[in-house]
């Protein structure tokens, strides 16, 4: 269910012309298809085909979730099965339940049912392929991957029981090399990461997102956008929370464009933005 509309800021918005808050919720047309986007894209459309692996890793906040999301939502669901893990505290035997739940099926907490229950699920599914994603994988046991690990070859299958998609930070391609992981870092297929945005790719986030909600006029100052592109370091994260909170600085002053002391008061809101900030002025007496 989508949040109750603010007033506040719904009158905000209208005072610029907008039909809505800019950089509020993610929406199709505010999405910046960038050629990195498009290359991961097509590597997680070959995993799932082919039933392979795959890590897709990046700095915290770079946007591999979004773009994870952005993939689900256009699978035919006719062929692919997603099954999207993200609470990285299970153990190996809950991370089964969750899968054989998932999967449609009972789960259990004995590891031979939930086993059980899973070739079960995955004989009714014939011929769709099943979509194992692992997010903040960096933060799963050795216990859990390995869990995963033996499920792509649950019955000796071939091809592998599922696809898998390993989301994680940019030490887990390391993490994998490990002794203890071999096994896993053996079958990785491809590896994709996602790196910040380029200052020609912020820009066009922020053009994008305006017209989004109707702003077809320039809006931001260009010393204003060279310091979001600084803030934010290219993370997609911190610019989205970066952008938002500029804007509204901006229209709660009654200004029709965002200008630099509305980005730095921005970074000044904004935690993740808070080591551009400069150390407090030292008190000096008299």
């Amino acid at each position: 269910m989508k949040n109750a509309p603010n007033l506040e800021l719904s009158l905000l918005a209208r005072q610029w012309g907008a039909t809505a808050v800019p950089f509020g919720e993610p929406s199709a047309e505010a999405w910046l298809e960038t050629p990195q986007n498009q290359r991961a894209l097509a590597l997680l459309d070959q995993t799932a085909t082919l039933r392979s692996v795959m890590l897709l890793a990046g700095p915290n906040g770079v946007g591999k979730s979004a773009l994870i999301g952005r993939w689900l939502n256009r699978l035919d669901r006719r062929l692919f099965h997603p099954l999207p893990l993200s609470h990285a505290s299970l153990s190996g035997c809950g991370l089964l339940s969750a899968l054989a739940s998932k999967l449609g099926q009972r789960a259990a907490f004995r590891r031979e049912t939930n086993l059980a229950a899973i070739e079960r699920a995955l004989a009714e599914l014939g011929k769709v392929v099943p979509l194992i994603l692992l997010d903040e994988a960096q933060s799963f046991s050795y216990g859990s991957l390995e869990e995963v690990r033996l499920l792509l070859g649950l019955n000796l299958a071939d091809p592998p029981a599922f696809a898998l998609v390993l989301i994680g930070d940019e030490y887990l391609l390391g993490t994998l090399r490990l002794r203890q992981h071999r096994s896993l870092f053996s079958r990785i297929a491809c590896h994709f990461h996602l790196g910040p945005w380029t200052a020609a790719w912020v820009a066009q986030y922020v053009e994008q997102s305006f017209k989004a909600v109707g702003i077809d006029r320039p809006a931001i100052e260009p010393a204003a956008l060279n310091l979001l592109t600084s803030a934010s370091s290219g993370l997609v994260r911190s610019l989205g929370l970066l952008c938002r909170a500029a804007w509204i600085a901006a229209a709660s002053a009654g200004a029709q464009t965002i200008q630099p002391p509305h980005v730095q008061a921005a970074i000044e809101l904004v935690p993740g933005a808070a080591g551009l900030l400069p150390p407090p002025a030292a008190q000096t007496s008299d």
